[in-house]
């Protein structure tokens, strides 16, 4: 009777996730009786997603700063929960109108995934237990690889494949470390003190292979080396819009889970993400160098972008992971900007090959300095809002240097600014294609002002938020653990 009050009591607490679980099967049904090319999945998946983030926004106006324990601690409700459930139903939001301005013809089924998909984001930010992250982290993953493969095209099946067989392994490790956990601590909650009690008799190096294990599926979702493999194919040959999502939302959620696991402090994990960082650094920024597809390209920069955010999440005396949480914050309009540049530049010159984009920025000047505005903030360069990100995070840097009288982070500091250094070249040849070479075949063009106009809402925000990041630095420590 107690345990049915219990979940009763809790039920009343996910108000959001009711919502999105009804609206999920209610859109299985009318994606069943409706005719292929009808409009009402997409208007209704929009309605669905507009109410689920208004209602994660003012449902929880009364939350205790402590936050809220369901479910018997299988769930947590805290702002900082409902501040990574409120930038993936944002992100969703994009990804919608991203579809419907490029009139991309999906079928129903691909509402469906993407819904999934932020059902199990929203549960897996809503956690520190195992079993939910598993669970979690397998709806997410399983919604991501049919989403691959919904185009009925061979390269999307091999990508799909490749993408499952990683994400299977991933998940097969993950699932290991957490049985090695609970055997040693007999506890599946990692952010309870009986947990870190339990398990502070094994040696620490012990505890950090585990860890290490355990945060295999979690990397895998973040795209950071070398849990990488399936990130340029399935960046090459999956729609747009969809790619898109996937290279924001499971990344955020992912890198939260992180800190979780980080702040929960069972085990010195600051060797384990240094050896993550680092290799996700160097192998991101040279594989980017040579890649001629702008969404390879993107692809092996999300993997250096990993990262950087990455660094945030660095123990300290005072980690707060506020680095972190502004670099994802941030990264949202950088990422999505730049995928929805990459589908006008297809739409203008046909191709995703960097070269096809000669003289494209000297038809349309507005696109072409839209296009050197974005690169710029994925290079973090001023003045836009990615300088601020990465500001942040070599600052965070310097701190843990002077705080943990170790160079190991000062060589750190330099090995990122290398980094960034080499992401100029290819960030920046997009542009310097678009504006500066001209086209010897002159491809038929005709330029969309009305998708320029709205790619231009993305540099705008890149460079308000720049000139005026209160907004952003207020909301991000609201959220802090």
């Amino acid at each position: 009777m107690k345990e049915l009050q219990e979940i009763l009591s809790s039920s009343k607490h996910i108000l959001p996730e009711w919502i999105l679980i009804l609206g999920i099967l209610l859109l299985v049904i009318i994606i069943s009786f409706q005719k292929k090319d009808s409009k009402w999945p997409y208007r209704f998946s929009f309605l669905l997603v507009l109410t689920y983030t208004f209602t994660a926004t003012y449902f929880y106006e009364n939350l205790p700063s402590e936050g809220l324990k369901l479910y018997g601690n299988l769930l947590l409700v805290d702002q900082t929960s409902l501040f990574f459930k409120q930038l993936v139903s944002i992100s969703t939001i994009i990804f919608l109108i991203h579809g419907r301005l490029f009139k991309y013809k999906f079928d129903g089924e691909i509402y469906f995934l993407i819904l999934c998909v932020l059902l199990g984001l929203s549960f897996l930010a809503m956690t520190t237990h195992f079993l939910v992250i598993y669970v979690s982290i397998e709806l997410v993953s399983i919604a991501s690889y049919v989403l691959v493969a919904t185009k009925n095209e061979k390269t999307n099946f091999e990508a799909a494949i490749k993408y499952l067989i990683f994400g299977a392994t991933s998940s097969a490790i993950m699932l290991y470390g957490i049985s090695l956990f609970y055997g040693m601590g007999h506890v599946l909650n990692f952010a309870e003190q009986t947990f870190s009690a339990s398990i502070s008799s094994n040696s620490p190096l012990v505890l950090q292979i585990v860890s290490f294990l355990f945060l295999g599926g979690l990397f895998f979702k973040i795209a950071a080396a070398p849990f990488h493999s399936w990130v340029p194919d399935v960046y090459e040959v999956t729609s747009t819009p969809v790619i898109s999502y996937l290279s924001f939302a499971p990344k955020a959620v992912g890198v939260l889970v992180v800190a979780r696991v980080i702040q929960a402090n069972f085990a010195e994990l600051n060797a384990v993400v240094l050896l993550i960082i680092f290799v996700s650094l160097i192998v991101g920024n040279l594989a980017a160098l040579w890649q001629t597809n702008l969404k390879r390209m993107l692809g092996y920069s999300g993997i250096a972008q990993a990262g950087f955010i990455l660094i945030g999440v660095l123990k300290g005396p005072q980690t707060d992971f506020y680095g972190a949480f502004f670099y994802l914050l941030t990264y949202l309009p950088i990422t999505m900007g730049a995928f929805f540049l990459a589908d006008l530049l297809k739409k203008q010159s046909g191709s995703d090959e960097i070269e096809d984009f000669k003289g494209i920025g000297q038809k349309n000047i507005f696109m072409g300095l839209n296009a050197v505005i974005i690169m710029m903030a994925l290079v973090g360069l001023p003045p836009t809002i990615g300088f601020m990100a990465k500001l942040m995070v070599f600052s965070y840097i310097i701190n843990l240097g002077e705080d943990m009288h170790s160079s190991v982070y000062y060589g750190l500091l330099i090995f990122g600014l290398m980094n960034a250094a080499i992401s100029i070249y290819y960030y920046l040849k997009v542009p310097y294609f678009m504006l500066i070479k001209k086209s010897y075949n002159q491809p038929r063009y005709n330029p969309d002002f009305f998708l320029t106009l709205v790619l231009t809402y993305f540099s705008i925000a890149l460079i308000i938020f720049f000139l005026y990041p209160d907004f952003g630095t207020e909301w991000v420590r609201k959220v802090l653990f």
